[in-house]
């Protein structure tokens, strides 16, 4: 059951196969951290769940954020390192900006903003 929903919420957030044919750094960056996903919720119980669900939701941030800059790579000419850069440098506060929040706001106390 746990490996359907997986499944389904990796195909809800999928990449476009002719977008990745022009981007082969950030399809193998994807693959990655879509497995290192799958792991962390195989690896999910009820001891570790504090310390697996802040990267779940880090990695979930990394593959939406992603997915919102693909869509303007090529209007700014970046080129996939400095795509990856901006994906690492900014996910922590993917979750505070949709919220509202500017990055040194404080935020209520939510799972949401407990990223890894």
């Amino acid at each position: 059951m746990q490996q359907n929903r997986f499944t389904h919420y990796i195909k809800e957030i999928d990449f476009k196969e002719d977008q990745m044919h022009h981007h082969p750094i950030i399809k193998m960056y994807v693959e990655k951290q879509k497995k290192k996903m799958q792991e962390a919720i195989r690896e999910l119980y009820e001891d570790n769940f504090w310390e697996v669900i802040p990267i779940v939701l880090g990695i979930d941030s990394k593959l939406v954020l992603l997915r919102e800059l693909l869509v303007i790579v090529d209007d700014f000419d970046f080129d996939d390192e400095q795509v990856l850069k901006i994906v690492e440098n900014d996910y922590r506060y993917y979750n505070k900006e949709l919220c509202g929040y500017s990055i040194n706001d404080s935020t209520n106390k939510s799972l949401i903003f407990k990223i890894d």
